[in-house]
């Protein structure tokens, strides 16, 4: 019996939680997947609820967890069942979160994650314990370190003058520095907005790029407004229903129009690609409402997501 994360307490974030240790070992058995183990304060402090919020709660993020480990929440500020899970581990009571990866004996896959609010911690204990215990980190869970950039303002932004902000956008996003673009407005000119990887290259470097392809940096900055039809390719084809990470859409964008066959799907999670599916299906996408362009912690609703994929 998992939790219902519509229903459950704000410290959980939007996971859905088995409380049952023995239960999630035998889980773990039968799957062979690892478990995450929460430690968690319900109710519980500030740093428990921003915890819950910046880390547990992101739609991606939120599937990753669920897809490839057995996720387990245990309470440190009770008694009972959850009181001798955290004596097993050694844990502090009233202590603030902690997670453990452990395999279905409960033996720590890699060193636990004391109490941190970056994303990007989190996420690279979570693919470092896929690659132990699977060898193979699903497409989408790679992509998902780009986009954990771009939210934690790691990523950098820079803007290019471009004769055509759409062809502008196929363009940038082929080199390996940017992890999104956007069509935009700057100065009554087109342009594309970038955000780069400063840790992969220099400016110096995607502005040489830039000007091999005819594209400019707007050195003078201006105010900046979306278009109308960012992504303007993606915004054609069946695609444009989906819940979409920033990522994702500047790489939709590029695969549609280079008809690169059947490579599009592999940027999707499990449940994007079920959605995706049941819209080809059923002749849905025509009336559907697009929701490529928002984003996608707005337009990720669990709920529908989740009842949308079983019809």
């Amino acid at each position: 019996m998992k939790t219902d994360r519509n229903q459950q307490p704000k410290e959980l974030g939007k996971v859905s939680w088995y409380r049952d240790y023995d239960a999630a070992i035998a889980e773990s058995n039968r799957t062979n997947k690892p478990v995450f183990l929460l430690f968690q304060e319900v109710p519980g402090c500030s740093n428990c609820v921003n915890f819950a919020y910046d880390m547990l709660s992101y739609p991606l993020v939120v599937e990753a967890i669920e897809n490839e480990f057995i996720p387990l929440a245990i309470y440190n500020n009770v008694e009972g069942e959850d009181k001798k899970v955290l004596d097993k581990f050694n844990e502090r009571a009233w202590n603030n979160p902690v997670v453990r990866f452990i395999d279905k004996n409960g033996v720590d896959i890699v060193p636990k994650l004391e109490y941190s609010l970056n994303p990007l911690a989190l996420y690279e204990k979570m693919r470092n314990t896929i690659l132990i215990s699977s060898k193979q980190v699903p497409r989408y869970i790679e992509l998902l370190e780009d986009e954990l950039k771009i939210l934690s303002g790691i990523s950098r932004i820079a803007y290019y003058e471009t004769p055509c902000f759409w062809s502008g956008e196929t363009s940038m996003i082929q080199h390996p520095m940017v992890l999104s673009t956007e069509a935009g407005w700057m100065a009554g000119k087109e342009v594309v907005k970038v955000h780069y990887d400063p840790d992969k290259g220099t400016l110096d470097e995607l502005n040489s790029y830039a000007i091999d392809q005819g594209f400019y940096l707007m050195e003078k900055l201006d105010t900046y407004k979306k278009d109308v039809n960012p992504q303007y390719y993606l915004k054609g084809s069946i695609f444009r229903v989906l819940p979409l990470s920033f990522r994702q859409r500047s790489l939709l964008n590029y695969a549609i129009p280079y008809k690169k066959d059947g490579e599009g799907e592999t940027y999707l999670s499990p449940l994007q690609s079920q959605l995706l599916v049941k819209y080809r299906k059923n002749n849905r996408a025509e009336k559907a409402e697009a929701l490529y362009d928002r984003n996608i912690e707005e337009s990720w609703s669990f709920r529908e997501v989740e009842t949308n994929t079983r019809r």
